[in-house]
């Protein structure tokens, strides 16, 4: 069985030097790619993320970069298209754009001037405008929602023919999305049973579509708290993100759709994700934040060189 990539995300409200030490020590500890997430639903401060990942891209010359995930409909796709060609160059091409259509609340859509009900329509003319923009000369564009003629983009992206596009989510239309626009797929909280059933569905939506799947990613986003039990894990990472999204989560199960407890208990679980046909896990760190990167270190010793 081929080994495991992993990355971690990013969520602290930092300043300049917090935010380049943990990009460098992600790096430092052998991460594959390093994610920060899109938070316009909440009133806990957050980092905006393509203007934090350029700090990432700074401070590491390896690790793979993206936000996991960018709420799509919110953005203008022809900004957006430049926003990241730019960022993979300055990267050296080690950019990968995760991006969803975004869940149900609606204050983040009213507040960008979106209606809550276009969110999948935008979606799609976004994604087909920005692969237009990345590999052809000059574009032409007539839709819904943009309209635009003999529009060139530069710079090109580093990458070809275009940074690899992880699209986020676990609904029906989520799952077409993927298959028909990204390179991978990337449902957050969800059993390695469900997983295996999604990663089948996007290939076989994607091969009845004519793509070639052969070099599709199937990625998962999972939460990480390292605890002596489950129980003490799960209790832990309910308070910090309650903190981080002035809400409960409330669907997290031990040893089922989350890396809650103990390393042998992570190991156990991101086994049987990788038996469903995982390749990239991503961590989501759920304990307090002083304790993240002595726990990504602990993950780092004890866990991660079992899928090496």
């Amino acid at each position: 069985m081929a080994s495991l990539k992993f990355g971690v995300s990013y969520h602290e409200y930092d300043d300049l030097a917090g935010v380049a030490r943990y990009a460098r020590r992600v790096e430092e500890l052998g991460f594959d790619s390093l994610w920060i997430t899109e938070n316009v639903h909440s009133r806990v401060p957050s980092l905006e993320p393509l203007l934090t990942l350029s700090i990432f891209a700074a401070h590491t010359t390896r690790v793979s970069l993206g936000p996991a995930v960018l709420l799509l409909p919110l953005r203008n796709p022809v900004g957006l298209a430049h926003a990241i060609a730019t960022l993979d160059r300055l990267s050296g091409g080690r950019v990968i754009l995760g991006v969803g259509a975004g869940g149900d609340a609606p204050e983040g859509y009213q507040a960008y001037g979106v209606p809550r009900e276009e969110r999948g329509s935008r979606s799609d003319e976004a994604l087909e405008i920005m692969k237009k923009l990345w590999t052809e000369p000059s574009v032409s564009f007539s839709g819904r929602f943009n309209n635009f003629s003999d529009y060139s983009l530069g710079p090109r992206p580093t990458q070809k023919p275009h940074p690899p596009i992880w699209l986020g989510g676990s609904a029906p239309a989520a799952v077409k999305r993927a298959a028909r626009w990204g390179d991978g797929f990337f449902p957050a909280r969800v059993t390695p049973s469900e997983c295996s059933r999604l990663y089948d569905q996007v290939k076989s939506y994607g091969l009845e579509n004519g793509r070639d799947m052969s070099g599709f990613t199937n990625a998962t986003y999972l939460s990480l708290c390292l605890a002596d039990s489950g129980e003490e894990a799960l209790r832990i990472s309910q308070r910090v993100l309650k903190e981080r999204y002035t809400y409960p989560v409330t669907d997290l199960v031990p040893g089922e759709n989350c890396l809650l407890g103990t390393p042998e208990d992570c190991i156990r679980l991101i086994e049987e994700y990788q038996a469903a046909g995982a390749s990239h896990v991503v961590l989501d760190p759920s304990c307090p934040p002083e304790d993240i990167l002595s726990q990504l270190e602990t993950f780092c010793r004890q866990v991660s060189p079992h899928f090496r």
